[in-house]
């Protein structure tokens, strides 16, 4: 197959860090409130809305600068504090720490496959970037996970100000992918990921699903993703 581009999602496909929204606020109230008995199912749950990623349908454009997308998130912390009781918690000091916590590239783990895929894709001559609902901040945070240079750019919800599966999002993409060869969507979410791409005429695979037949083309991993898409294997 000749070269061509791939897009690939970000946390849950390139980065392991389940529930960090959950996560950042339930270390908040262990820091700060250890009497209030919270778990972690509750806590997800109540990230589970709320958050300028929640209305894919909804355009934030308004939300244009990292401060003003991150002044968003923090109202809906004021409410889950609020709900649980403990609205003296939001301080401004301790939502610039969320803040921090979601922010610190440590606490994200890169999966193994990650870097020999992305050396595979770009020794056969593929183009990479990276298109995901994320912060503001996703491409300081994939430096700071020394992924940079693998990645011609980085498409994230919370600049472009649209969500997955929003087209919107995949147009910026497009844009700057610009013309010529294929392209693959590499993602670990069916509805978001692969099925808006395949409804653009393009293609991708599903990876890391634990539902047999999820999507029509599926990997268990990012090198099978590639055997998929048929990128040779090079020495």
């Amino acid at each position: 197959m000749a070269p061509g581009v791939l897009w690939w999602d970000f946390d849950g496909t390139l980065v392991n860090r389940p529930v960090m929204w959950a996560e950042v606020a339930l270390r908040l109230l262990e820091r700060h409130a250890p009497d209030l008995h919270v778990t972690a199912d509750e806590m997800t749950a109540l990230v589970f809305t709320g958050m300028p990623w929640h209305r894919f349908d909804h355009a934030h454009p308004d939300l244009n600068t990292a401060d003003s997308w991150w002044a968003a998130v923090y109202r809906r912390y004021v409410e889950i504090f609020s709900t649980l009781g403990c609205p003296w918690l939001a301080t401004a000091p301790a939502l610039a720490a969320l803040r921090d916590d979601i922010l610190d590239s440590s606490a994200y783990e890169v999966f193994e496959d990650v870097r020999p895929a992305l050396a595979r894709a770009r020794a056969a001559g593929w183009r990479s970037l990276i298109v995901s609902n994320h912060v503001p901040e996703l491409e300081a945070l994939v430096d700071d996970l020394q992924l940079t240079p693998y990645f011609e750019a980085v498409v994230s919800s919370g600049v472009v100000g649209y969500e997955k599966p929003h087209h919107r999002l995949f147009d910026e993409a497009l844009r700057l992918t610009g013309a010529g060869g294929p392209i693959w969507m590499i993602g670990d979410n069916p509805a978001a990921d692969c099925a808006p791409v395949c409804a653009m005429g393009h293609q991708a695979v599903l990876i890391r699903s634990a539902t047999p037949g999820a999507f029509e083309r599926q990997a268990s991993d990012l090198i099978g993703a590639l055997d998929v898409i048929g990128l040779q294997r090079h020495p």
